[in-house]
């Protein structure tokens, strides 16, 4: 008898664990499907999400989110504690998720790209901490672009003056030119320039299958010719990609397969 009770009350317990993990991870759920908009939709938008660290961004929001919080509340509940102690309990494991996804978030979103720099006949993603680190407002990057995050130009300078603080902030502070606000320009003003250092994408293509089958997958998608597109290389921090651009330097879409430098 004394046995089956204790069965019971493991049973029971155990149920009880995972109904409340269960809890857990549906309210953990809406606030993931929350973040995931905002990673996907506003911080990492086409075609950063893949190539610049928006899936390693939802990736640590998820095992946070979804996964530390439940497993804590499955680990540490006990229904047949006191109701003070209960409470304490799921405060402290709400406590602890919190603090741990609001560094998470602050990871990600520091992370995000905030501007996409052309230099030297490739564009550069720089992340939002990088210009916080040069105490440079991101509103000042859209003068440049309204586009999201904003298509730059910096532009090779000959001018003695300009050329000595190129050097000195490359020298004292690290930055390479493609970080160097007093070099920034319009994209579309500057895309005339730009543009004369454009990928032969017919010679790409043909040393690469897998990058010859997405091409002529997005010129089917949209109706269009491949002359009617100008190619660039993008390098990112996790995936180079090539970006594809209409004539009017409009992003209108991506290859994905890596290309050769």
């Amino acid at each position: 008898m004394e046995a089956t009770m204790t069965m019971t009350k493991k049973s029971s317990l155990i149920k009880s664990k995972f109904k409340a993990a269960g809890i857990h991870l549906g309210i953990s759920s809406i606030i993931f499907l929350i973040l995931s908009y905002f990673i996907i939709f506003q911080w990492y938008p086409f075609p950063y999400f893949t190539a610049d660290g928006g899936w390693q961004g939802i990736r640590i929001v998820a095992l946070i989110d979804l996964v530390l919080g439940p497993l804590l509340t499955l680990i540490i509940f006990n229904h047949h504690k006191s109701r003070r102690e209960i409470r304490f309990d799921l405060g402290t494991i709400a406590f602890v998720q919190v603090c741990v996804l609001a560094w998470g978030i602050y990871t990600v979103h520091d992370e995000r790209p905030a501007a996409v720099i052309h230099w030297d006949g490739e564009f550069y993603t720089m992340p939002s901490k990088s210009f916080k680190e040069q105490g440079i407002s991101l509103n000042v990057l859209k003068q440049f672009s309204d586009q999201k995050p904003p298509l730059i130009h910096a532009h090779r300078a000959t001018d003695l003056e300009t050329l000595h603080e190129i050097l000195r902030l490359s020298t004292e502070e690290g930055l390479g030119p493609f970080e160097q606000l007093h070099l920034y320009r319009s994209f579309k003003e500057s895309r005339d320039v730009v543009f004369m250092n454009q990928l032969n994408i017919d010679e790409i293509v043909s040393y690469n299958d897998a990058m010859k089958t997405e091409l002529d997958t997005f010129l089917a998608e949209s109706g269009s010719e491949k002359n009617d597109f100008v190619y660039m290389p993008l390098n990112a921090r996790y995936h180079n990609v090539i970006l594809i651009f209409s004539k009017e330097g409009d992003v209108k879409g991506t290859l994905n397969a890596p290309y050769k430098n």
